[in-house]
């Protein structure tokens, strides 16, 4: 679900704006005032609830996300051979 950033032209407050999918315009209504005259802002990337490390992620499955390959339970192939 992208979250949209905007700031309102009339009363210069920041809001947010959610929508259900990349397809879907965002209502850029200010909160405060009503105003439609609205613009998006350019939005910081987080790193999330993680920090950037990918390795806690779980997978479909709901096991954590590894680059083991299927022979051996290491992460790193060099030691199995593989």
């Amino acid at each position: 679900m992208p979250i949209y950033e905007f700031e309102c032209d009339k009363c210069k407050k920041q809001f947010e704006v959610v929508t259900l999918s990349l397809s879907e315009k965002p209502n850029a209504v200010c909160p405060a005032c009503k105003s439609k005259k609205t613009r998006k802002m350019i939005s910081q990337v987080s790193k999330g609830r993680y920090g950037g490390n990918l390795s806690n992620l779980s997978t479909s499955t709901g096991s954590p996300a590894s680059s083991a390959c299927s022979s051996c339970t290491s992460t790193n192939c060099s030691t199995c051979g593989h």
